[in-house]
């Protein structure tokens, strides 16, 4: 086949795979209003109209602003070192186009008071859904071979949104201090460096690895969701958020030192500090949380066996669905881990935090039971 032939045929197979795509956007488009409708509806057996058309103005903005990006980046939904466009939309992007709906269904809260009774926990369910999808999104696309570059750059603007939607929310409720946003706006930070950096022609420079940022970024959303919980209190939303989002922060913020060229991770001074970090955090620092988290754990499962029917009392009531839908959002991001003492430890720190939250322990022992999930 001549050069041209190939350039045609190309063009031809790019050209009837967008329309696909465009036809699948527009499948999304109507989704996304039917959704919007449909939790209006919802809403409006608490609150008064007024209050309801605020949120739908804001969650449909930030829908308009999510499609607007998917519709954007269809020319870049091709795998990476090739041209050719996948004619159809696979299940690992629909999961990213879900977590992208549920933060802007979120997205509304910022302008009414919380809801309450059962709709309270809609907030939080929000934020465990996307993470739940944005979870499983990556590892089914690669598996099914359908990851496109344009799949990655809409999770991670998803994420960036999502990331600064949920900690406004919750410094909304009250749940969390305004310097939280700062926070928030770590990965806008980076994409907005990255589009001034490239129209000003300076080159960029990848983080070392991007996952650990991608994880922390991960357990700081699956925080988010339990801080939203209803039950949960300004002191105990402040112990997540500090645990959960200042190691998220500082990796942030090495990353786009990095990204502007501000920091060379070539440098033996920087290979120096990396190596000591990480032998404290494999090494003693991780053996000490671990002491901590079981002498918490032993203690608080004695007081559960002493007390089961205050324990029992409490678990029966509402607050039991909120608990085991924080128990798999939280723990859903130390799955991809692969390690199975992660694993256990989060497992522990969701169920012992509820215990926690329910009886109103004393915030060290919860610190040192949500830290255990960090080793």
């Amino acid at each position: 086949m001549s050069y041209h032939d190939h350039h045609d045929a190309m063009l031809a197979q790019r050209t009837a795979a967008r329309k696909s795509l465009s036809r699948f956007w527009l499948g999304a488009v109507g989704v996304a209003v039917i959704v919007l409708v449909g939790v209006a509806q919802m809403l409006l057996r608490q609150w008064a109209p007024d209050a309801v058309g605020r949120w739908a103005i804001i969650a449909g903005l930030a829908i308009f602003y999510e499609l607007r990006i998917f519709k954007q980046i269809i020319p870049l939904m091709h795998r990476s070192g090739e041209e050719a466009l996948l004619t159809r939309v696979g299940p690992g992007m629909a999961l990213t186009l879900l977590a992208g709906l549920s933060y802007a269904l979120l997205a509304g809260f910022l302008m009414v008071t919380p809801p309450a009774g059962r709709l309270g926990w809609l907030p939080a369910g929000l934020i465990a859904v996307a993470v739940l999808a944005d979870a499983m999104d990556g590892p089914i696309s690669r598996q099914r071979n359908e990851a496109t570059v344009g799949g990655r750059h809409l999770s991670r603007e998803f994420r960036a949104l999502g990331t600064l939607v949920a900690t406004a929310v919750a410094i909304h409720y009250g749940k969390l201090d305004s310097w939280f946003l700062i926070i928030g706006i770590m990965d806008y930070l980076a994409l907005f460096s990255m589009s001034w950096l490239g129209r000003k022609n300076k080159p960029l420079h990848a983080p070392p690895a991007p996952r650990p940022r991608h994880l922390l970024q991960m357990l700081y959303l699956a925080s988010l969701s339990v801080i939203l919980w209803p039950v949960v209190t300004w002191a105990y939303a402040m112990t997540l958020g500090i645990l959960f989002g200042l190691p998220y922060f500082f990796i942030a913020i090495r990353d786009w030192f990095i990204l502007t060229g501000l920091l060379n991770p070539d440098q033996s001074q920087y290979q120096q500090v990396a190596r000591a970090v990480h032998r404290a955090l494999t090494g003693w620092l991780a053996l000490a949380i671990r002491l901590i988290a079981a002498m918490a754990a032993i203690t608080l499962l004695a007081d559960m066996l002493f007390h089961f029917d205050v324990y029992a009392a409490a678990f029966g009531g509402a607050l039991a669905p909120g608990l085991l839908l924080g128990l798999l959002v939280t723990a859903t991001p130390f799955l991809l881990l692969g390690v199975r003492a992660r694993v256990a430890a989060f497992f522990s720190f969701v169920a012992f935090s509820g215990v926690i939250l329910v009886l109103g322990q004393s915030a060290p022992v919860l610190t040192g039971v949500i830290t255990s999930g960090l080793t």
